[in-house]
C-alpha cells in the first residue's frame, strides 16, 4: 500500500512523446493534458490518500494517480510497462472486481469504446467505485473502431436515475464525475448550455465592443477634419 502522488504536467510530456502513434500526437499533448489534470485536481480534492483506492481503465501508460490499480484490454492499445491488476475487456460484463472496492474509478476517452455494453459497464462503473471520474465525447463516430459511440448526459441519466455532481465539456469530451454516496438532483445540461451561451453571448460583446471603439474615433476625427476645414 502506497500513500498518493499524482502525475505532474512534465512526466506526461515526457512519457506521451515517446508514445506518439497516432493516438498520442504533439498538437493534441496540451488539448489531453487539460482533461488530465483536472481530472488529478479532482481526485486530489476527494481527499482519497492511498493509490491502491483509485482504479483506472484504458490509461495508454498514462495514470493520472501514480501507482493506481488499472484494468486493461490486453489484446489493443499495447504501451511499455503494460502489466494492469485487471487484464479484462470491459465489454465483458460483470467486471472481476468486488463491490465498492474502489474510492475513484477513473476512465478517460474509453467508454465511447464499449458497445454494446455501455450502460451496463456505467453501472459496473459504480457497483465498483464510490467516486466516478469519466471523460467521453457526447457524439463520436471513427471508423476505425465501428461501433464506437459516445454517451450524452441525457443517456448518462437515462441509466443512472441521478445528475452528475460536476459536468463540463473539454476539447476532447464532456468531463463528468459522480459521487454515488451523494448523488445530485440538480440537472447541470441546462447549466452548461447557459454557460455555452454566456460564451457565445461574451464573443458577441467584444465585437461590439471593437466596433463601437472604430465608430467613436472615426466620429472624433469627423470633428476634427470639421474643426480644421
Amino acid at each position: 500500500m502506497s500513500t498518493i502522488s499524482f502525475l505532474t504536467k512534465a512526466e506526461y510530456v515526457n512519457h506521451v512523446q515517446g508514445l506518439e502513434d497516432g493516438h498520442w500526437t504533439n498538437d493534441t499533448i496540451e488539448i489531453r493534458w487539460d482533461y488530465h489534470s483536472r481530472v488529478i485536481e479532482l481526485v486530489k480534492a476527494t481527499g482519497v490518500d492511498y493509490s491502491n483506492k483509485v482504479l483506472e481503465m484504458g490509461t495508454m501508460g498514462v495514470s493520472c494517480v501514480k501507482e493506481s490499480h488499472t484494468i486493461d484490454y490486453l489484446e489493443r492499445w499495447d504501451f511499455e510497462g503494460k502489466n494492469p491488476n485487471y487484464p479484462h475487456d470491459a465489454r465483458e460484463i460483470p467486471w472481476p472486481v468486488n463491490d465498492k472496492q474502489y474510492e475513484v474509478f477513473i476512465a478517460l476517452r474509453v467508454f465511447q469504446h464499449l458497445t454494446p455494453v455501455q450502460p451496463q459497464a456505467v453501472l459496473e462503473a459504480f457497483r465498483i467505485a464510490k467516486k466516478i471520474i469519466l471523460v467521453i465525447p457526447e457524439k463520436y463516430d471513427n471508423p476505425i473502431i465501428p461501433g464506437s459511440k459516445g454517451i450524452s448526459y441525457e443517456d448518462f441519466y437515462s441509466i443512472l436515475g441521478v445528475h452528475p455532481n460536476l459536468y463540463f465539456p473539454t476539447a476532447f469530451g464532456s468531463f463528468f464525475y459522480w459521487d454515488s454516496e451523494n448523488p445530485s438532483s440538480l440537472d447541470l445540461s441546462k447549466v452548461m448550455a447557459n454557460i455555452k451561451l454566456t460564451q457565445v453571448t461574451k464573443q458577441v460583446i467584444q465585437k461590439e465592443h471593437s466596433h463601437s471603439i472604430k465608430t467613436k474615433v472615426k466620429s472624433k476625427i469627423k470633428r476634427l477634419l470639421k474643426k480644421l476645414k
